[in-house]
Formats: C-alpha cells, structure tokens, sequence
C-alpha cells in the first residue's frame, strides 16, 4: 500500500517540495487503483478470478514499497496511509460467502389462493331487489291451499326472493325416499328480506298431516325476543291445523313451561303436548337436563336463525346436549346397534334437517363444521362472482331500498347532529343505537327536556326488563314514542314495524352489529335510511370496519354551521337541566338504598342463661 510521507520539522522551502512530492505520489495512486479495477473488471469476464487475486497482492505488496522517501536529512519520519476505495476493492475480491440468517422472513411471500368447498363456492343465489317481485301466492301450486289462503288473508301476495328459492327446496327434500336424506342448508340473506316464513311455511305444511304430537320441529334463537317474535308467526300459521307450538324463552319459570310441552298419563306414560317448539339455546339444556319426558327422538327439523350469533356464544355447550339427548333416545328405542344391511340401510331414520339462517351467516368452513351438516347447500344473496375472490369471502348485503350516509362532527356537537335530524329535518320513527344503556338513558333525558314536547323520546335496553321492553316498543310502533334510543341489544333480527331511520350515535364495533343496526329499517321493500355519526379519530377505524364487510365508501352529510350555532344557547341549558336530573336520580337511589338498609332490622338472639 502506497504510503504519504509526512514530514514534522521542516523549512518553508522543504515544506513546497515536499507538497509537490506528496501530489506526485497522490497521483501515482490514482493510477495505479484505476489499473486494478480495470484488471480486475477483465478478469472477471475470462474466469481467471483466482488467479489474480493473486497477482493483485503482490502488485498491492509492490506498490506499498514503491514510496520514494522524500528529504533524506530528516531523522523522525511518521509514515501514515490509507486509501479507502483499495479497501473496498479488498473486500469485493476477498468476500467470503456467508449464509444470512431469516432474510427470507423478510421476503413477500407468495399469496396462497383460498380454495372453499364446492357447495360454499358454488351458492343459490338470491336476488336483493323486493321491489321488483315476481312469484305471486296465487301460482305457487307446490304451497297448500289453506297457507295460501293465510297468507293473502296477512296481505301477502307475493313471495320475497329467498322464500321463492328456499321454500320449494325444502319442500323437495321431504319428498326423497329412504334410504337417502335431506340436504342441510344455510340461508344468508339481508335483514328484513322474509327469512322468518322461509321456515315456517315448509315446516308447517310438511308436519300438518303427521299423527300424533311429538317435537318433530326445533326452533332455536339467541335471544328472548326472537323466540316470542318467531313463535307468533308459528301459531298464526298453525291456527288451522292440529299442531301445536311452545315457547321456551325463560320469560316464566321452568315448572310452568313443562306442563306445555310434556303431559303424563297412567295408561300411555309421558305424551308430548307440542309438535313445534320455539325456545333460546339455554332454556333448551334446562328442559333436556330436568324436565321429565322431553324427548326429541321424533325431531324432524332443527332450525338455527341467527346462527352466527348462537355459533359465537355457544350456551351451555346446547348443540352437544341435544345430540347426545337424540343419540341416547335412539339407542333406548332399538335397544342395540343394527347390523349392517340393506334392510337396516333403508329403514335407519334420518337425523334432524339442519336449517341456518342468518343476515351475516360465515361462509368459514371451520366454523360450520361444528354444525355437522349433511350435504348442505348455501343459499345467498352474495353475488357468486364475489366467492371467487378471497376479499370478498366476508361480504355482507342490505337491501337495495335501503340508503346510507355518515355525518362526520366533533364530540360536543354530535347532541346537535342527532337534533337537526329530529327537528329540522322532521324525521319521524327513527332508531337510535348507542354502545351503553348510560349513554342511552342520558340521551333519553336531553332530548325529552330539549325538545320541550315536540319529541317523544323513550330509551330501550337490557336494562329494562322484558315487559317494560314490550310495552316500549308497542307504543312505538302505534307512534305513541317516535324516538327510540337503545342499545345494541335491538338490533338483532326484532321486526319493528314502520321504522322509517337508523342513526347510530355511537359507531358500530364491527360489520355484523352495522348489518343488523341498519337492517332495522328498510324491511320488506320499503325504504329505508341509515346514518352514522363519527368522529374525526372515528373515520380510520369506521372505514375499515366497512372495507372488511365489503362495503364502498358512504356519502356525507354536511352539517350546516349556522343551523349549529343557532341551537347552542338552547342546547346548553338542555345539557344543564340534564345533569341536575341526573343529579336528582342518583341521589334518589343512594336515599333509597340507605332506608332499605335501615330498614332492614334482624332480631337480636336473645342468649339462654
């Protein structure tokens, strides 16, 4: 390696010519590394690497004691050098071929196609439009005369899209003979399409004519409401047949429930007084586990409706019960395991027809294997070009009537927000949801005071009980209330007669609450409007959450700024009358909770002498 020569002690004259040496030697270098590289470059191309690695050592070697000493009288000389691109010339010839270590981690990996089974991928498809409805009551030759004749007597006279599918499949299915069974299926249409007489009309016209009552058909819910709801529908349609239906809800004890379902005698033992029996998944375990001679050994339908719902909340492990109650009713009726035959083959009964419904069913194979179908089918208002794409896996549908906006404001004006659409825009019969029953019953008391009578506001929650929630909603659907604030609790598959808006105050947590929110209006082909208040730090989030389910951007609605500040004044008098109710409340309940403890005087045991 080429060195400079630098020099301590020196005259001004020796100081030139030893700059003029030192730029000589300078150059040199330079020559000498554009050399190298050139050699370098040309041994490259001819293979000969090794070689002249070689040769470029002995050249460096060469080069190092080429320094001509410059100034012979100088006695103390400090030799100091080094040349930065001939180290890096170095390392490009010399360098070893180490291994890195999780480089790949960092590599983008291949993205793997997601490959659904056949009858997932290859759906029924059903049409979102109920405007446009061609399937009258009066042609539909495979429904029986008397359901016709119900359901133009109920208005109805013409088939929504999912029952024109659904019906006379299920219809066709009970017309296989043995020894093959029924196909499951799974229904995912929007709320307020007609899913609920999708299942009632099949069940009751294939069960009508069977003799004798025994639960030959299970409805289960995951909610109280639901199951009061989807057992009105049942004995409406069943009121000209000899089949009975019970509700099992766990609105009333247990000992009054059994008696509806089981009767002993002492001739013929437990006889079943129910054909159909609508119940909630932890109401059915209590009836299994305690309730002598409930036996569903003759069940022909099991109908799931909101599954996804009961598929995540799993009561009491009741899916495992009731198969484990059918498995034992079965072996105590043959007494022992069949040989296999023919004969055994075509007279082994079938098990119950699995039937699922939901408006935001999962078409996740892992999470419906736990249903154990038989050979389902997927009915699904999902266009069948959306299941070939995996982003499009989790896309969820509304109704077509239905309309929705968002509304994007800061935290202290949002009151405002909800009364410019109350009082300025004059909506009548509108939702509101809110992520607490707190927040709900605060709204509930600022709009009562703000709208000094112009607005009938009630709050509807979990709080309340079941009789104060039905009464609630009966005054709302006579427009004796035409603001109702609740919480979540609401949203899932209750039909509210005439709900005309949906605001959600506080966003929604995820895709499925949104689906089932708005799909509280916009039901049977009427039309339907939906707005969502947001926050700015809300947006992100909210699109994401829409992104997820498949949804497009929504349009906004702009606010006016005048229409706010011309409501401030009387919107912070609210706010105080608001707080000191509140105030009043709280202080009522700590009072109350004081004198029910004084109250509250046990006797003294008096001590024996």
């Amino acid at each position: 390696m080429d060195l400079f020569v630098i020099n301590r002690y020196r005259d001004t004259e020796d100081e030139l010519n030893l700059k003029e040496q030192e730029s000589k030697n300078l150059e040199k270098l330079k020559k000498t590394i554009e050399e190298r590289k050139k050699s370098n470059r040309d041994d490259q191309k001819s293979g000969y690497h090794q070689d002249k690695i070689t040769e470029t050592k002995d050249n460096q070697l060469q080069s190092s004691n080429s320094v001509t000493v410059v100034d012979e009288q100088c006695s103390q000389t400090v030799l100091v050098s080094q040349d930065v691109n001939v180290c890096e010339e170095r390392k490009n010839i010399e360098k070893p071929e180490f291994k890195v270590l999780g480089g790949k981690d960092f590599e983008k990996k291949a993205k793997v196609q997601r490959i659904l089974p056949y009858w997932l991928s290859h759906p029924f498809s059903i049409s979102t439009n109920l405007q446009k409805l061609s399937s009258t009551v009066e042609d539909l030759t495979w429904l029986d005369p008397s359901l016709r004749s119900m359901l133009l007597s109920e208005g109805v006279t013409h088939l929504f899209p999912v029952q024109e599918k659904v019906i006379p499949f299920i219809l066709k299915q009970h017309t296989i003979q043995q020894p093959f069974w029924p196909h499951d299926i799974c229904v995912s249409a929007p709320t307020g399409s007609g899913k609920t007489l999708a299942f009632v009309l099949p069940i009751v016209q294939i069960l009508k004519n069977d003799i004798g009552h025994h639960i030959r058909a299970l409805i289960v819910l995951p909610v109280q409401e639901l199951a009061s709801q989807v057992a009105k529908v049942f004995k409406k349609y069943t009121l000209k047949t000899r089949l009975k239906v019970a509700l099992l809800s766990g609105s009333t004890p247990l000992h009054q429930e059994q008696p509806q379902i089981v009767r002993h005698t002492e001739s013929m033992g437990w006889n079943s007084e129910a054909d159909i029996v609508v119940c909630t998944a932890g109401r059915l375990v209590e009836h299994i586990q305690n309730t002598d001679g409930f036996s569903l050994k003759h069940l022909k339908f099991l109908v799931i409706d909101e599954a996804d719902r009961i598929m995540d909340h799993i009561q009491n492990d009741w899916l495992y019960h009731m198969d484990r109650h059918i498995k034992l009713e079965n072996e105590l009726m043959t007494g022992k395991i069949p040989t296999l035959s023919w004969h055994n083959l075509s007279e082994q009964k079938a098990p119950p027809h699995k039937l699922l419904f939901s408006a935001t069913l999962s078409q996740d194979p892992e999470k419906l294997e736990q249903w154990g179908l038989f050979q389902p089918r997927l009915f699904s208002a999902v266009a069948v070009d959306d299941f070939e794409d995996e982003d499009n896996i989790r896309k969820y549908t509304t109704p077509e009537e239905l309309t929705e906006h968002i509304v994007l404001c800061n935290s202290e004006n949002k009151p405002i927000v909800l009364y410019y659409f109350l009082i300025n825009k004059k909506w009548d019969k509108v939702l509101c949801f809110t992520n607490s029953a707190q927040s709900a019953h605060r709204l509930a008391i600022l709009l009562n005071i703000w709208g000094n009578g112009l607005l009938k506001v009630a709050e509807l929650s979990a709080a309340l009980d079941r009789a104060s929630r039905e009464t609630v909603l009966r005054k709302f659907t006579q427009s004796e209330i035409n603001v109702l604030i609740g919480t979540d609790a609401l949203a899932r598959g209750i039909d509210i007669p005439d709900c005309n808006y949906v605001i959600s105050y506080d966003p929604p947590r995820n895709i499925k609450t949104y689906i089932h929110r708005v799909g509280r209006t916009g039901r049977a082909g009427r039309l339907g409007n939906a707005v969502t208040i947001l926050l700015q730090n809300q947006i992100t989030s909210f699109m994401d959450v829409m992104k997820f389910g498949g949804k497009k951007n929504l349009p906004q609605i702009e606010i006016p700024t005048e229409v706010i500040e011309s409501v401030l004044e009387s919107y912070q008098r609210a706010i105080q009358e608001t707080k000191d109710q509140i105030h009043d409340e709280n202080n009522s309940k700590v009072q109350k909770s004081i004198g029910v403890k004084r109250g509250f005087n046990p006797q003294k045991r008096k001590l024996s002498i």
